[in-house]
This record gives C-alpha cells, sequence and structure tokens, in this order.
C-alpha cells in the first residue's frame, strides 16, 4: 500500500510539504538577482503568489494522466500584478526559472521518498505545468491574454 502512494503522489506530497522552505529558498535565490531586486518589494509582495503556483502545481501532480489541466487564473493575475509592480517578461521567465531550480532541488533533496520509476514523468509535468503558468503570466503582463 505504501509504494502505491509513493507512486501516485510522492512529489506532490514532498511539495506540499515542504511549501515554506521552498518559498524561503526562493526568496534567498531571487534576493541574490539584483534585477529582480531593482523593484523594491517586501518579501510578501515578492513571493505572494508562490503558495498558489505550488497548490496548482500539486493539483496536476494528481490529475488522471489523460485529463487536460485548466488554465490558470491565478498565473494570469499574477501577470498583470507584475505588470503593475513594473517587471518585464524576462523578470518573470527569471523568477520561474528559479522556481523551477527550486522545486527539483527540494525533490532531490528527498529523493529516498520518491519511486524512482515515476519520478522522471513528475520531472515532465512539473516543468509543463510551470511553463503553462509562465507562458500565462506573460500573455498578462503584456496584455495579451
Amino acid at each position: 500500500m505504501e509504494m502505491k502512494e509513493k507512486s501516485e503522489s510522492g512529489s506532490a506530497a514532498i511539495l506540499e510539504r515542504e511549501l515554506e522552505p521552498s518559498v524561503r529558498e526562493w526568496l534567498r535565490r531571487v534576493n541574490l538577482i539584483s534585477e529582480l531586486t531593482d523593484i523594491p518589494l517586501s518579501d510578501a509582495d515578492r513571493s505572494g503568489h508562490l503558495p498558489k503556483l505550488y497548490s496548482d502545481l500539486v493539483s496536476r501532480l494528481r490529475l488522471p494522466k489523460d485529463v487536460r489541466p485548466p488554465i490558470s487564473a491565478d498565473a494570469t493575475a499574477h501577470g498583470r500584478k507584475r505588470r503593475e509592480q513594473g517587471y518585464s517578461p524576462a523578470m518573470l521567465i527569471e523568477e520561474s526559472r528559479i522556481f523551477q531550480i527550486v522545486t527539483f532541488g527540494m525533490l532531490h533533496l528527498h529523493r529516498s521518498e520518491l519511486d524512482q520509476r515515476r519520478l522522471l514523468l513528475d520531472v515532465v509535468v512539473i516543468a509543463d505545468e510551470a511553463d503553462a503558468q509562465l507562458m500565462e503570466a506573460v500573455r498578462s503582463l503584456t496584455g495579451k491574454s
């Protein structure tokens, strides 16, 4: 029974459980990039979108394989908010790149808890979801949604 649970939601469970450390690590990395920190934001304003992004990602990891995921309204709102804050598309892309680095790093840190037969499938889903949300946020930021 435990192996079945790991196979179905190991990555999702880890990302849910490790939300706070992931957000802290994302903020730490973002704060090292002057292009992003040139826009003065509080930590809450800079990272407030991450809990919903992770929630959408966890939901996507738990979707059956053949179910098409919904377009995230939160990604649209995030793009609009970043436009108001003065972000460029390149800045959104940099944030998303860091999101993926932190997410994959967290899974690597907890790799002993994961079903290795499922891990690459989860990586594909994570990358696809991050890119889909990024695309929606950029569309919104540029007024093309």
